[in-house]
């Protein structure tokens, strides 16, 4: 799907809050609200709005600790390499998951209550599978910028 001046527009707006009405977007970018809701139709029919969600103050409910973990795989053989991905996917406390380049095969980004709570997944995501060789962990001491805007050009 190409993305139009109106398409961009549209899109930037849900960034910022997707609490605004079809009528209230549809004032700010001078379309009709019947076009506006087409439009957002076909952004999520081509899969580029993926959802709509509030972001949620982790501290607040109880869940101030952040965790990054490096995660090298001994093998990478496609099926183990699945097997590992959606165990990680699968997993409710892991709210990224990326294959990457580099030193080590995965990055993931955790969050948990308490290190008893993370100690506990290090034996379920990692100990209990026969495919991962090592792991790093890296523990967020502050939140300097937590968001999932996509610059729209």
């Amino acid at each position: 799907m190409k993305l139009d001046t109106w398409d961009k527009k549209i899109l930037t707006l849900l960034q910022q809050t997707n609490r605004l009405s079809q009528r209230e977007i549809a004032d700010r970018v001078s379309l009709s609200a019947s076009a506006v809701n087409r439009r957002i139709a076909a952004l999520e029919e081509a899969g580029i709005i993926k959802g709509s969600v509030s972001v949620v103050n982790a501290s607040k409910v109880g869940r101030p600790i952040t965790i990054m973990v490096q995660v090298t795989i001994e093998n990478e053989r496609l099926d183990l390499l699945e097997e590992d991905k959606q165990r990680f996917v699968n997993c409710p406390q892991v709210q990224q998951v990326y294959y990457v380049t580099g030193d080590f095969d995965f990055l993931l980004v955790i969050n948990v209550r308490d290190m008893a709570e993370y100690e506990a997944l290090t034996r379920e995501l990692f100990f209990a599978s026969g495919n991962i060789k090592s792991f790093r962990t890296i523990v967020s001491m502050q939140n300097a910028k937590q968001e999932m805007t996509v610059v729209i050009e």
